[in-house]
């Protein structure tokens, strides 16, 4: 299967109230700050990212039932969300 680049959304941009659910329940910190990926629609796992303080994102692979695969951190959101697309694809391998 061909990887695909994740489209990045804010959580207040997500499509159904099941979907907000489920990544509130991964979410730690804001929801201001909150963005979500998911490489392949219909797959059971996803990324996020949050800012956790001024100069610390954290970065999430959670399952869809809101088990919390992998985390960690990097100083900025571009670093975030990269290690996160980097995570996001080894797991969906």
């Amino acid at each position: 299967m061909a990887y695909l680049i994740p489209l990045w959304r804010s959580f207040c941009t997500l499509d159904s109230n099941s979907e907000a659910a489920c990544v509130s329940g991964c979410c730690s910190y804001s929801f201001a700050t909150l963005e979500v990926a998911g490489c392949h629609p219909g797959h059971a796992i996803f990324a996020l990212t949050e800012q956790r303080q001024i100069d610390a994102w954290r970065w999430a692979i959670c399952s869809n039932n809101g088990l919390i695969l992998h985390t960690g951190s990097e100083t900025t959101q571009t670093g975030a969300k990269r290690v996160a697309e980097e995570a996001l694809r080894l797991e969906e391998a």
